[in-house]
Order: C-alpha cells, then sequence, then structure tokens
C-alpha cells in the first residue's frame, strides 16, 4: 500500500476523523464526571513461603519454583466464590445489626416487594449460621433465594464485590495485598480486614480436611511397611543361619591353614626322604668293599649350593601351585621341570658321595648307628605321610561342605538384603508419620497479617480526563483503522502509481474527473466555462493540461489512425474521444471521428453524427472517397471535427460491413484528416475491438481510476500486449486529484 496515497486519503477525511474522537471524548465525559467517589483500602498479609508446611504423603525437597503456584493459588482462594460470599454475608449482617451500617437502602428500595417480604431478624439469623458453618445459600429455596437478591439489593453479592475488589502477590515480595474501593472508607477498611479472616477460616478448614487425609495414609503406609519387616525377619529365622558370611569365611581360613600344613608336611616328607636315602647309602658303603670311585665331588660348595637352590625353586613352584587352587597347569608343568631336574642332581651326586662318605663312616660310626638312624627315619617318614592324608582329607570335606551350602548361602544373602531393605522403608514411614503427627497437632500459621485497612481520608483521584482522553484516543484510533481498512479493501486503482503496478502497462496520460452536467465539453476544453470557485478553476486547468499532454503525446506517436477502445462498459471512451478532438481542433488538426461501437453507439447520439457508416460502400478512386465522406460525415466543429456515426446493433464490423467498406481505405483518409479516431466496444464483452485493431495504426487503452482491476479484465489485458507495436499506451481516466496531490 502507497502510505503516501493513505495519507491523503486520511487528511481528506480529517473532518470525519476528527469529528468522532471529539465526539467520543465528550460523551465519555458527561458519564465519567457524574462517577461517585471512591476510597480505597490496603490490607497486607505475608505468606511464609519460603518454608514448607504441607503434610505430603511422598515428601520431597522443597523447590522454589513453586512459588509462583503456590501465590496464583492463595490469590484465586481469596477470590473464589466462597470466600466472598461468606465476607458479603457478614457485611450485610453488619448493616442488619449495627447502628451504623455501611449502607443504607433508598426509600425506592424500601418500597421494594422483595424487601419488604423478609423478615430482618430471621434473615440475619440464617446468615449467621451459614457464615458460621461456611456453607453458602442456595438458590433452591425459596427464603436462601430471597436473601440472595438481597445481596444483590446491598451490593454484596459476589459480582459487585469483586467489581472493585483485588487480591494480588506485590511483585517480588513474600507478600500478598488486598484492595477495595467503595463510596464508605470504613466499609473499604472492613472488606479488606475481613476478607483476610475469611480468607484464613477456609483455608485452615481445607487445610485440615487435607492433613487429616494424609495422616490416615501415612497410618496405613507405616502398618503395611511394619508387616513386610516382620514377614522378611521370620523368613530370614527359618534359615536357621544368622550370618552366612563369617560362616564361609571362617571354613576359608581353615583351608588355607590346613594347605599350608599341608605343604610343611610335605617338604617334611621330602627332606626325611633324602635323609634316609642318605643313611641307605652310607649303610651300603659300610657293608661293601672300599674301592675308589672317580665323579663328582660331593664336598665341592659350589655342587650343593646348586642342589639347594634347584630345590628351593622345586618347593617355590609347587607353593605357586597350591596358592592357585591346583587348577593351573602351568604352575604344575613348571613344578614337575623344577623336581626332574633336582632329581637329577642329586642322582648324579649319590655315587661319589658314597664312596667318599664310606670312609667317614667306617673312621666315625658303625653300621648300628646307621641301622638305629634309618629306623628313626621310617617313622617319621611314615608320620608325615600320614600327616599329609589327614590334611588332605580334611581339605577335601571342607570343600564339599563349601560346595554344598553354596545355593543356601544365595538365598540366605537375599533374605537378608530384603530384610534390610523392609526395615529401612519402615523406619522411613515412621518418621514421616511422626512429622505429619507433629505438625497437625501445631496451630502455627504462617499467614500474618503485617498492615491493617484503614479508612482512607480522602477519596481516590478522578479518573475523569483520563476516562476522556482514553474515550477520544480510542475513537480516533478505530476510525483511523475503519478508513485504513477500507481503503485496504478498495481494490480499485486511484491512481498512476497503482495502476502501474497493477496492470503493467505504459502509461502515457491520466485525465482527472470532471463534473460535466450543465457544462458543455468543448466550451470547457476551451476554457470557456466559468467556475464556481478557486477549487473548480483548478480542476478545470488540470484537465485541459492533461488533455494537453495527451495530444502531445498521440501527435508524436508517429500514427493517424487510432482505436480508443476499453476492458468494460464506462470507462470514459466516450467522453475522451471527444474532449481529445475538441483539444486537437485548437491547434488546428482536422479530426475525422468514427463511432464503430455498433454495441452502444453514444458517441453518435451525443455528437448528433449521421448515422452512415454501415451503409457506405463503392468507392472506386480516392476522389470518390473523399466526396463520400464529405457527404457522410457531419461537420461538428466546423472545418476541424468531423464525425460518421452508426445505427448500431447486435453484429460485428466484419457481419455489417460490405466488402469494400470504409475501414479498408482508413490510411488514405489520413490525405484529407490530420487523425482518425475510432471508438470500439469493450473487449470483456465483445470482440469488435480485436477486428477493428486490424485496420488501425494505433490502439489506446482507457481505464477508469474508479474501478478496480479483475480476472476478467487480465484475460483483456493479454490482447494489449499482443499488439506490439499498435499499442500505443493507457490512459487513466477520472483520476482524483486529491489522491495524486495535485491540488
Amino acid at each position: 500500500m502507497d502510505f503516501a496515497y493513505l495519507f491523503r486519503i486520511l487528511l481528506k477525511r480529517k473532518w470525519i476523523i476528527i469529528g468522532t474522537s471529539v465526539a467520543a471524548a465528550l460523551i465519555a465525559f458527561l458519564v465519567a464526571r457524574d462517577d461517585k467517589k471512591l476510597y480505597r483500602s490496603t490490607s497486607q498479609f505475608s505468606t511464609g513461603f519460603t518454608t514448607s508446611e504441607d503434610v505430603r504423603v511422598n515428601p520431597d525437597s522443597y523447590n522454589f519454583m513453586e512459588a509462583d503456584t503456590k501465590f496464583n493459588n492463595v490469590t484465586v482462594t481469596a477470590m473464589s466464590p466462597t470466600v466472598v460470599s461468606l465476607l458479603g454475608y457478614k457485611l450485610l449482617l453488619h448493616d442488619l445489626s449495627s447502628p451504623r451500617p455501611f449502607r443504607r437502602l433508598t426509600d425506592r428500595e424500601q418500597q421494594l416487594p422483595l424487601v419488604k417480604s423478609i423478615d430482618m431478624a430471621k434473615a440475619a439469623q440464617t446468615l449467621e449460621t451459614k457464615w458460621e458453618t461456611m456453607s453458602l445459600l442456595t438458590s433452591y429455596l425459596p427464603e436462601e433465594r430471597k436473601l440472595l437478591e438481597l445481596l444483590n439489593v446491598y451490593k454484596y453479592d459476589y459480582k459487585s464485590l469483586t467489581k472493585y475488589l483485588a487480591v494480588y502477590r506485590m511483585q517480588h515480595t513474600d507478600y500478598i495485598q488486598i484492595d477495595y474501593e467503595s463510596e464508605n472508607p470504613e466499609l473499604s477498611a472492613f472488606t479488606v480486614n475481613q476478607l483476610f479472616q475469611e480468607f484464613i477460616r477456609y483455608y485452615q478448614s481445607i487445610r485440615s480436611e487435607r492433613s487429616s487425609e494424609s495422616i490416615d495414609t501415612l497410618r496405613s503406609i507405616v502398618e503395611k511397611k511394619k508387616a513386610d519387616w516382620d514377614a522378611k525377619n521370620e523368613a530370614l529365622r527359618n534359615t536357621g543361619l544368622v550370618d552366612v558370611g563369617t560362616e564361609s569365611a571362617s571354613k576359608f581360613d581353615m583351608i588355607r591353614e590346613l594347605e599350608t600344613s599341608l605343604e610343611e608336611e610335605k617338604g617334611n616328607r621330602t627332606k626325611l626322604m633324602y635323609s634316609l636315602q642318605d643313611v641307605n647309602t652310607r649303610l651300603t658303603a659300610a657293608n661293601a668293599p672300599s674301592t675308589a670311585t672317580s665323579g663328582t665331588n660331593p664336598n665341592d660348595p659350589s655342587y650343593n649350593n646348586e642342589i639347594i637352590l634347584l630345590r628351593q625353586q622345586r618347593d617355590n613352584a609347587y607353593n605357586d601351585y597350591i596358592a592357585s587352587g591346583s587348577k593351573d597347569p602351568k604352575l604344575l608343568e613348571k613344578y614337575n621341570s623344577l623336581k626332574t631336574a633336582y632329581n637329577n642332581k642329586v642322582e648324579s651326586a649319590s655315587a661319589p658321595s658314597a664312596a667318599a662318605k664310606t670312609g667317614a663312616v667306617s673312621a666315625s660310626s658303625s653300621v648300628a648307628d646307621l641301622t638305629d638312624r634309618k629306623g628313626q627315619l621310617q617313622v617319621d617318614l611314615n608320620a608325615a605321610t600320614a600327616n599329609i592324608n589327614q590334611h588332605q582329607a580334611t581339605i577335601d570335606s571342607i570343600k564339599h561342605s563349601l560346595i554344598a551350602s553354596s545355593s543356601k548361602s544365595a538365598e540366605v544373602e537375599g533374605l537378608l538384603k530384603d530384610e534390610e531393605q523392609a526395615n529401612k522403608e519402615y523406619l522411613d514411614a515412621k518418621k514421616r508419620y511422626n512429622d505429619a503427627m507433629d505438625q497437625n497437632s501445631s496451630s502455627v500459621n504462617n499467614f500474618k497479617q503485617i498492615l491493617l485497612g484503614q479508612p482512607a481520608i480522602e477519596p481516590e483521584p478522578s479518573k475523569t480526563l483520563i476516562i476522556t482522553a482514553g474515550a477520544g484516543f480510542g475513537a480516533f484510533t478505530i476510525v483511523v483503522l475503519v478508513f485504513v481498512l477500507l481503503i485496504y479493501m478498495d481494490s480499485s486503482v486511484k491512481t498512476p502509481n497503482n495502476f502501474e503496478r497493477t496492470v503493467g502497462l505504459k502509461l502515457i496520460s491520466m485525465i482527472n474527473f470532471m463534473n460535466l452536467k450543465q457544462k458543455k465539453l468543448s466550451d470547457l476544453v476551451a476554457g470557456k466555462v466559468d467556475a464556481k470557485d478557486n477549487l473548480e478553476h483548478n480542476r478545470q486547468n488540470v484537465f485541459r493540461e492533461l488533455l494537453r499532454k495527451l495530444r502531445y503525446e498521440i501527435e508524436h506517436s508517429g500514427k493517424k489512425v487510432f482505436l480508443f477502445t476499453s476492458t468494460r462498459k464506462g470507462e470514459g471512451k466516450t467522453t475522451l474521444i471527444q474532449a481529445l478532438a475538441y483539444s486537437m481542433s485548437l491547434s488546428k488538426k482536422r479530426i475525422l471521428i468514427l463511432d464503430t461501437n455498433f454495441c452502444n453507439n453514444d458517441l453518435t447520439v451525443q455528437l448528433g453524427a449521421k448515422p452512415n457508416l454501415e451503409k457506405l460502400d463503392g468507392y472506386s478512386n480516392d476522389q470518390s472517397l473523399m466526396d463520400t465522406i464529405t457527404n457522410a460525415a457531419s461537420d461538428i466543429v466546423p472545418g476541424s471535427v468531423y464525425a460518421i456515426g452508426c445505427e448500431g446493433g447486435d453484429y460485428t464490423p466484419s457481419e455489417i460491413l460490405p466488402r469494400e467498406n470504409l475501414l479498408q481505405h482508413l490510411s488514405t483518409l489520413t490525405k484529407m484528416f490530420d487523425y482518425v479516431f475510432l471508438e470500439g466496444p469493450p473487449l470483456n464483452d465483445f470482440s469488435d475491438a480485436k477486428e477493428l485493431s486490424e485496420h488501425v495504426e494505433g490502439v489506446i487503452a482507457i481505464f477508469s481510476a474508479q474501478n478496480a482491476i479483475r480476472q476478467i479484465d487480465r484475460e483483456s489485458l493479454g490482447f494489449y500486449k499482443q499488439l506490439n507495436g499498435k499499442f500505443c499506451g493507457a490512459v487513466l481516466n477520472m483520476v482524483d486529484l486529491e489522491n495524486v496531490n495535485v491540488l
């Protein structure tokens, strides 16, 4: 939308906009100045929402993000129908029983049938009962329905009270503020204080009900958790085991001790076996003749060290194998390898060792001593073997016991975990139950009134000026928006800019709208019409100048024969052709006008031309053509403008005109006339213009600025674009000069 055009339209209607705004402001002022003076009272109370006081079945940590929800709950509860209705009951009780009521019924209100039919003493008693029990009046009972209507008369009903009552949180604080306005300052103060009291009564009532329900729920949870814990303990006692883990640990310790003793016994047995072997060797040497034996010297220290080292390696390998649980084949292979190496080493040293020791034995001991020594070693060896067997049997027995009790151990371990979890849940539920009992028994209330409502000394400032200004501005805005909406919905072309943007055709000129009533077009073009005022005089001047611009475009187009057509009826072709012909006559041009609009021969009628076009035929030469035109044409402007009319009918040029018709000789007519103008019917309805375009040199399209471009017009626009060089341009007719900011 063109904002300059929009501004001009609004400026054109400025008096409508200003008048509407002033009228709205005046009406608002007259209404607002009679408003009653209101007195405001304010009360505040703290909420204590920084700590949680609710009894919860499933407690969780306090979340400060819940504060907004809690404040909303408080304000909604304070403004609820129950609390406000209880406040209304209290106010009406005060007016019925106090010598200084807040409101008194007028004489007219006292004469109402409703007021006369109510027993005020009984009504006060009913209201007192309803207020004490915190129950609401119902419209189903006739007596209570009358009390509801009486509350409405006193303006103590829910709708009347909430109209001037406000309950809201003071931003970023812990306080709730209550505001009320009325015509009585004492009524305002009493209302804000009493509303807090009614809110506390109602809040404590619903809080007590919620707490009782929560405590009952917690009690049932505690009983259920206790029963579950007892069942787990009974199942654990039935297993006969108190601490399976301790028993298993002691058995594993016993196995480790027995395996250690077993290794010691095996080492002792090995030692005894070598000692016995040594005694046997010495006995053999003692009983055999002394011979010299060559071999390795057993007294060599390095040789003995090798044997000792191999034995230690063998024993260490054996201990590693036992420590792995006798399951590692690599350790077993290592042990067997070291054992073989050790035995080979010992056997290689046995022969020389026996020979060397024979002489020593014969020198230091006797055969009897060796025999005794052998017997003792044999006894010790048997004892060591017996101990090894006993230790191994004990270890196997304990291992079998552990395997047999493995499944039972897993079961007992699961029972222990279940019992521990049940005990934890029971203690947790019991703690919540005790906390709820302590909280329920406490009468602490976090809501504290920190500011009592006081009667106002002065009434609230008058809002008359604000209401007046708001009404005026609102009316101004609405009227402007209405005009903008109408302009937006108006799809007419209006201005040349809109035309070029909407239509997309070349615009050679525009012609402003002129009221031709009681005016001759020829006099208007010649400037011989007296204007009523300066504005009318300016319009006439602009009209003539725009015609001159159009005349200039035609004269410099290089064409002589023009067809004037439009997309629809009523675009102003007939008037524009006449005005253009009159304007050209002022510049000494000879114009021939042919009315080829057979469907609507207004041009023939308005010019008073002879309807001879359909009859013209048979031109033997150019002179014959000229003579025929001279006889058939009507002299509109002597010596300048000529016109040939048509009878009109439902036919096209090709259907009504003879074979040798005038249209085929238009180029010859330019020898006699400077310009030839043809008027064609609208393209949307008739095809005549398409036939006529074949006989002319240029086509000019006429569009009215008061009409909108529709889809059927766009189909006709395609015809203009297909004319190529013949299309001279478009003329925007009947333009409002105020829309284009000319005047």
